[in-house]
This record gives C-alpha cells, structure tokens and sequence, in this order.
C-alpha cells in the first residue's frame, strides 16, 4: 500500500519531519549505547549550550534550545537527578537560578564530543543532498521568526473573508445510512450513469465526501469475483478539481 502521508505532500511536513526526529533520536539512542556511554539524545541541547556558556538563567537557556519553560524544567529535574547539572542563585536576582554543568556533566561532555563528532559527520552526509535540508530547515525557521504559522494561517482566513472566499474544508466519511448511500448512489448515476443500489449490498462500501459541510462526491468500492477491489468515483460539476477526487481515493485506498 502507498503511504498517504507522503502522498499529502507539503501539508504532512510536521508530521514527516516528526518521523525523521524518532528515527533519528531512535539510532542516536543505540549509537550511544554502543559505544559504551550512558546518553540519551533529548539531553544533547542542555548539555551542550551549557559546555559553551555556563551558568546561563532558565529563561536564557530555553530561548536558546527553542524549548517551553515546563518542558525544560522538566528535563532539567531529570538532568539534576543524574547529578549532571546544577544551579545557583542569580547575584542580582535570587529568585532566579543559573544552571550549570557538574563536574560529572562536564566529564560526560568530554566523553561525548569524539563521538558528536562522528554524529555530525553522517548528519552531513545524511542532508547534503540537491536540496539541502539543513539549509532548508535554517530558512524555514527564520520565516516562523518573522510571522508565526498561527499569524499566517489566520491573516489567510481574513484575506479569503475578506474576498468572500471561505476556507474549503474537505471531509470524507464511509457511510452506513440508507440516506447517505442514496445521495452517493444519486452522485455516481448523475454523473457516470452508472446505477448502485441505493443501498450498499454484497461488500460494497459507500463514501461520501463532503466540502463545507456539502456533500459534493462519492465513491463505491467493491470487490469482484476475482476478489480484487474496483471503484468508481464522481465530484459534483461545480465541485470538481478542487480535491475531493484526492481526497476520496486516499480514503479508497486506505481501505483496501
């Protein structure tokens, strides 16, 4: 079966990027395992911005690692009782605190750079590629600086109300009752002639696919004496090229 969130191109970028984080965090975890040192890798930006300036305040060291507060005090509270890290009292303000490495911590840095060092070689091996990702990603990030993707998203919400252009919002559903199976059965006569019960019968499954709310095309897949699976799909005139036709032969897929 094709894997559909590659097939959703740009719009599964968080996701794939996710999916090469737990690869990535996963065979960095073994590395480290076999080479005899007792790391993990969601440690390294503590760890390392920490061997490069220290002691630096929470608030500094999360702006620097790009991490919320609770999520670093949190790996902060593990790093502490690992005796890796520690804090003293800020001079000028003693409500803050100033983390620094331990004596074990920095001993573990020193532990770790050959081997980040062999990490980095096959990083740039791994993104040297005709489309530098690491390249990519530091452009990207500068963009999110400049206007975040909850600012972009909602000033594009504003820019199609204001064109009287509702953001389109496509939904597919298998459906089960009488009254959808007759509105997909009505889709695929209309448009292909093609004449399904209007109830679904001998493994026929019924889809509907919908865009605002409006159900606008439909799909029946069913199987063959062979026993291999066939389908026929329609999109309402006025509706078509606007994704449903993907969006419906993704849902088709997935099933088969």
């Amino acid at each position: 079966m094709k894997n559909i969130i590659d097939d959703a191109g740009i719009l599964a970028i968080g996701t794939r990027l996710l999916r090469i984080h737990d690869l990535l965090r996963a065979d960095g975890n073994s590395f480290y395992k076999t080479q005899g040192i007792e790391f993990e890798t969601k440690w390294f930006p503590v760890l390392y911005v920490l061997s490069v300036k220290s002691p630096l305040g929470i608030m500094d060291l999360a702006q620097q690692i790009g991490l919320s507060h609770p999520a670093l005090i949190a790996l902060l509270k593990e790093l502490e009782k690992r005796d890796l890290v520690d804090s003293v009292k800020d001079t000028r303000d003693e409500r803050k605190r100033n983390m620094f490495l331990t004596e074990k911590g920095s001993d573990l840095v020193h532990q770790l750079r050959p081997i980040w060092t062999i990490i980095e070689s096959v990083l740039v091996d791994l993104t040297e590629n005709t489309n530098n990702l690491l390249k990519a990603l530091n452009e990207t990030e500068e963009k999110l600086k400049e206007s975040s993707f909850l600012q972009r998203a909602e000033a594009m919400v504003k820019e199609k109300l204001a064109k009287n252009e509702s953001p389109q919002i496509i939904t597919v559903k298998l459906v089960s009752t009488a009254e959808e199976q007759s509105i997909v059965s009505a889709i695929i006569k209309q448009e292909l002639a093609i004449d399904y019960p209007s109830v679904s019968r001998n493994n026929n499954y019924y889809y509907l696919a919908f865009i605002n709310g409006i159900p606008a095309g439909s799909a029946v897949l069913s199987a063959t004496k062979e026993n291999q699976s066939v389908f026929d799909l329609a999109v309402l005139p006025s509706y078509q090229n606007k994704g449903l036709e993907i969006a419906l032969s993704n849902a088709i897929e997935a099933k088969k």
